[in-house]
C-alpha cells in the first residue's frame, strides 16, 4: 500500500499509478477506495482494461450482477480476453440464469491457450442450467483431465450423468466425489496447522510481487530506471516461480548495454534462491552476451539439474554448442532431449541443425520434415528442408 501510494503521488496524472493503487485497496479489501482510483484511471485512460476487470470484481461480490456483466463486457472490448475476465463474466451470467450467454463466455475461456480447469468446470454448470447434459458431461472430464481432484467437477458429472440416465457411470461419480469431499475436509483439518498457510503468505508475497511490478513498469515509463530495476528485483525475489519478473530484468540489462550488471543481480537471485532454476537461466543468457561460454554453460548444466522436465534448459545448452561449435555430438543428444519433452515445431528444428552439424542427414531430414508439418508457414524450415534435400 506504501509504495502504490508513493507511486500514485509521484505520478498523479498517470492512469496506471491509479490502476496501481485501486489493485492494492482491492487486494486489502478496501474496495470503495480502489472504485475511486480505478475510475480516477478510468478518467484518465477510458482503455484500461484491468481497471474494468477490477471493477466487474468488486461489483460481482456486491452481487450487483448486471454491473458485473456491463465491466467484464467492457473490459473484454477494451483489451485481450483473457481466463480471469472470461470466468468472472461467465459467474455473473450464471447467476443471472443467462445460461446462453454464460456458455458463450466460458466457451470461449475454453478455447484460449493453456486452458484452466475452472472454465471447463463453469462451461459445464451453465451446460447443466441449459439441459444439455451430455456437453455438461464432456465439459467436466476436461475439467478433471486438466484438474484430477477437481472435487465439484465430480458432483457434475455425477448430476450430468444421473440426468442422461446413466446410473453406474453415476454411481462411480458419486463415489468419487465423496472421496475427495473427505480428502479436502481433512485437508482444512491440516491445515489448521499451519501457520504459512492459514496466514495466506504464498498469495501475499505474490500480490506484493505484483505490486512491485506494477511500480517498476511505471517508474520506468517516467525514465526512473533505477527504481524500476531495484522494484522489479524486489517482485523476483518475493515470487520465485514467475518468469515475467526475471525477464524484464534481462531486458532492461540488455537494453542499457550492462549485461555485466545484470550477472551481478541474477548471481545475487541464485545465491537468495538456489533452488531457482530461472536464476540460472537468465544468468546463463547474460553470461552468454559477455562470451562467458563456460560460465554459461555451467549456468545452463545447473537448469537441468535443478528443472530437469524443462525442454528449455536443453535447448538453450544445445544452442550454445552449436553457436560456438563445441561439443556438437553432446548438442544433438541435448536437442533430442529438448524434442522428448516438447515436440514442437522449434524444438524439432534445433534437433535437425544438430543432426546435420554431426553429419546426420537422415536424422536431420526427419527432424525438418516435422518441424514443417507442424508449421508448414515458417519459411526458415522450409528452407533448410530444401538445403538438406539438396545437398550431395
Amino acid at each position: 500500500m506504501a509504495l502504490a501510494r508513493q507511486v500514485a503521488e509521484a505520478y498523479p496524472d498517470d492512469a496506471l499509478s491509479h490502476a496501481l493503487l485501486g489493485s492494492a485497496y482491492y487486494n486489502t479489501g478496501q474496495s470503495e477506495e480502489a472504485i475511486r482510483h480505478l475510475q480516477r484511471c478510468l478518467e484518465l485512460n477510458p482503455d484500461q482494461a484491468d481497471a474494468y476487470e477490477i471493477l466487474a470484481r468488486i461489483a460481482y461480490e456486491k452481487g450487483e450482477l448486471e454491473e458485473s456483466v456491463r465491466l467484464g463486457e467492457e473490459a473484454l472490448r477494451r483489451g485481450e480476453a483473457n481466463t480471469e475476465v472470461l470466468n468472472q463474466l461467465g459467474r455473473a451470467w450464471l447467476d443471472l440464469g443467462r445460461a446462453d450467454e454464460a456458455k458463450a463466455a466460458l466457451g470461449q475461456a475454453t478455447q484460449l491457450p493453456r486452458p484452466h480447469s475452472e472454465s471447463h468446470y463453469l462451461l459445464g454448470q451453465a451446460q447443466l442450467q441449459s439441459g444439455d447434459y451430455a456437453a455438461a458431461k464432456a465439459s467436466f472430464q476436461q475439467a478433471t483431465a486438466l484438474l484430477p481432484d477437481h472435487t465439484q467437477a465430480f458432483f457434475g458429472l455425477f448430476t450430468a450423468s444421473l440426468r442422461l440416465g446413466l446410473a453406474d457411470e453415476a454411481t462411480r461419480y458419486r463415489e468419487r466425489f465423496l472421496e475427495l469431499e473427505a480428502a479436502d475436509r481433512q485437508t482444512l483439518t491440516d491445515r489448521s496447522a499451519r501457520d504459512d498457510v492459514l496466514s495466506g503468505l504464498p498469495l501475499v508475497r505474490q500480490t506484493v510481487a505484483r505490486t512491485f511490478f506494477g511500480a517498476a513498469q511505471i517508474y520506468g515509463a517516467h525514465n526512473q530506471q533505477a527504481k524500476a530495476a531495484e522494484f522489479t528485483l524486489k517482485a523476483a525475489l518475493l515470487d520465485e516461480d514467475a518468469p515475467v519478473y526475471r525477464a524484464t530484468l534481462e531486458t532492461m540489462f540488455v537494453r542499457r548495454n550492462a549485461p555485466a550488471h545484470g550477472v551481478r543481480l541474477f548471481e545475487q537471485l541464485a545465491t537468495a534462491q538456489p533452488q531457482n532454476g530461472l536464476n540460472h537461466f537468465f544468468l546463463g543468457r547474460l553470461h552468454e552476451r559477455l562470451q562467458q561460454v563456460e560460465a554459461a554453460e555451467t549456468a545452463y548444466r545447473r537448469v537441468q539439474d535443478l528443472a530437469p522436465e524443462w525442454p528449455e534448459g536443453y535447448s538453450v545448452l544445445a544452442e550454445l554448442y552449436l553457436r560456438h561449435n563445441l561439443k556438437l555430438a553432446e548438442a544433438r543428444v541435448l536437442a533430442r532431449r529438448a524434442v522428448d519433452l516438447e515436440p514442437t515445431a522449434p524444438r524439432h528444428y534445433l534437433l535437425a541443425v544438430a543432426c546435420s552439424r554431426t553429419n546426420d542427414r537422415l536424422g536431420a531430414l526427419e527432424a525438418i520434415g516435422r518441424a514443417v508439418a507442424l508449421d508448414p508457414d515458417e519459411a526458415r524450415y522450409r528452407t533448410f528442408l530444401e538445403q538438406l534435400k539438396g545437398a550431395p
